[in-house]
C-alpha cells in the first residue's frame, strides 16, 4: 500500500505542468484584483506580503554589499499598505504609457513593478543609490 501511495505521489509529480513559478504577471493581479478568476480578491494582498518579504530578504542582502535597492527609514518596514497604492500607481501610468499594455501586462511580473515602487517610496541617499550601468 505504501509502494501505491509513493507510485502515485510521483506520477502526480511527474505529470505536472513542468517547472513552476512563484511570479504573478500583472495582468494576472489585476483580475484577481477585480475579482475574475477562481480565487477571491484579498488573494492579491496575501500574494503582495509574500513578495514584500522577498524584496525585504532581497534589499537586505543588497544593503548588506553596500547597494540597496530602496532605503526606508531605519525606524520603519514596509508594508502592504502602502506598496499596494504604489504598486496600483505605477501600473495605472504603465496604462498610459505602454503601447501595448496587455503585452506588457503578461510578460512584467508584479515583484518587479513592486520592486519599482518600493524604490520610489524609499529612495536612497545619493551616497547608497545604485550606480547607473556603465556604457
Amino acid at each position: 500500500m505504501r509502494w501505491l501511495a509513493s507510485a502515485v505521489a510521483l506520477f502526480a509529480l511527474a505529470s505536472g505542468p513542468g517547472p513552476s513559478r512563484a511570479e504573478m504577471a500583472i495582468a494576472d493581479y489585476l483580475a484577481i484584483s477585480k475579482g475574475e478568476g477562481a480565487v477571491r480578491p484579498d488573494f492579491a494582498i496575501v500574494y503582495l506580503a509574500g513578495a514584500l518579504d522577498a524584496l525585504e530578504a532581497a534589499n537586505a542582502a543588497a544593503r548588506a554589499r553596500g547597494r540597496p535597492y530602496y532605503c526606508p527609514p531605519e525606524d520603519q518596514i514596509p508594508t502592504v499598505v502602502e506598496l499596494k497604492p504604489a504598486l496600483d500607481e505605477l501600473l495605472a501610468l504603465a496604462v498610459e504609457q505602454q503601447r501595448d499594455f496587455e503585452r506588457y501586462a503578461r510578460i512584467v511580473s508584479v515583484g518587479t513593478v513592486s520592486l519599482t515602487a518600493l524604490a520610489r517610496l524609499f529612495p536612497c541617499p545619493a551616497s547608497e543609490a545604485p550606480a547607473a550601468p556603465a556604457r
